[in-house]
């Protein structure tokens, strides 16, 4: 067993690695959210006659934006904010930490009902669904391509005239069908969760239910992505276990890029726009908000479907009847 290359690349070095790189990637996440809070100044609306200047972390909203409002009034202080904004938040947290003595202090959340909701929804949803898929994909693709080799039937297969693209691209086709009916349920299920969280929390999802089905063909594209590189994964292996895997070793990758997708303040122009699988994380999630990015859209379903016809054609590079000897 220690002579197994894949056990010991798969069972001892990659978990060696991941969890420091885990913990890693955390402490540097955490160091990127506070750096960010640091030098964040949030824009505050000033109201009536104040008696103390504002904290040298908060600025007065001018000629831009507000994300809360301070209001001094004769015996207290009122200070407006939005939950759903973590910019409004961080503001209310400052303006009372400054604030709280010695004036009374109330405190409001102007957010419509089920704003704040919403907006964790916009965020997870996205992420769940991406990660649902993967693996709804990964192990059809495993078995498309190991169970032939295992049955001895894969090299006749690969000895007729017909390309061995065409050969891979047929098993893809059966995949795809497992995959959209995973995504499928995984959608209907994802709407139906959140109508129960809403009824539970006694809370309106202001989610229009049609820009779920907006998301559906970028996350069927994700997780047909997912299934192209199960299948290059696969494609060299001898093995079901082995197979297996790898795959596994690449999905998580691929989910690793989903995860960057809902990292705090990540954002389709800040550089995440060309970042496969994390950008279609971030498009999923805008349409969820209500917005409408088209360009950022194009650019993500692009990029999965070259991805994915990369990957077919270098994985029917390896499928090889003299390589399965």
């Amino acid at each position: 067993m220690a002579r197994d290359v894949n056990t010991l690349l798969l069972t001892v070095l990659f978990p060696l690695f991941l969890f420091p790189g885990a913990v890693w990637g955390m402490t540097q996440v955490e160091s990127m959210r506070e750096g960010w809070e640091e030098g964040l100044r949030p824009r505050v609306t000033v109201e009536g006659d104040a008696r103390e200047p504002l904290p040298e972390n908060v600025v007065e909203a001018i000629d831009r934006p507000a994300v809360a409002r301070l209001t001094w009034r004769e015996s207290e202080v009122e200070i407006a904010y939005r939950a759903s904004d973590p910019e409004s938040v961080i503001a209310r947290d400052r303006l009372v930490d400054a604030l709280d003595d010695p004036w009374p202090l109330e405190v409001h959340d102007v957010a419509p009902p089920g704003e704040a909701l919403s907006v964790v929804v916009a965020r997870v949803v996205p992420l769940i669904l991406v990660v649902l898929s993967l693996f709804a994909s990964m192990y059809p693709a495993v078995e498309a391509v190991v169970a032939d080799r295992e049955r001895g039937t894969q090299e006749t297969s690969l000895s007729t005239a017909a390309p061995r693209w065409v050969f891979l691209a047929g098993k893809l086709v059966a995949v795809a069908a497992i995959t959209l009916f995973a995504v499928s349920a995984s959608v209907l299920s994802a709407a139906a969760t959140l109508v129960h969280v809403a009824v539970l929390v006694g809370a309106e999802i202001a989610l229009d239910p049609l820009r779920l089905l907006a998301i559906f063909p970028l996350a069927v594209l994700t997780a047909l992505y997912g299934a192209c590189v199960s299948l290059l994964a696969a494609a060299p292996t001898r093995s079901f276990k082995q197979a297996q895997n790898t795959a596994s070793a690449a999905v998580t990758a691929v989910m690793l890029l989903a995860l960057v997708g809902v990292l705090p303040r990540a954002e389709l122009g800040s550089g995440l726009g060309w970042l496969p699988v994390s950008n279609a994380v971030l498009v999923m999630r805008a349409w969820l908000e209500g917005e409408t990015p088209w360009a950022w859209t194009g650019v993500a379903a692009g990029e999965l479907l070259l991805l994915g016809v990369a990957s077919v054609w270098l994985a029917t590079r390896w499928l090889r009847p003299g390589s399965l000897a």
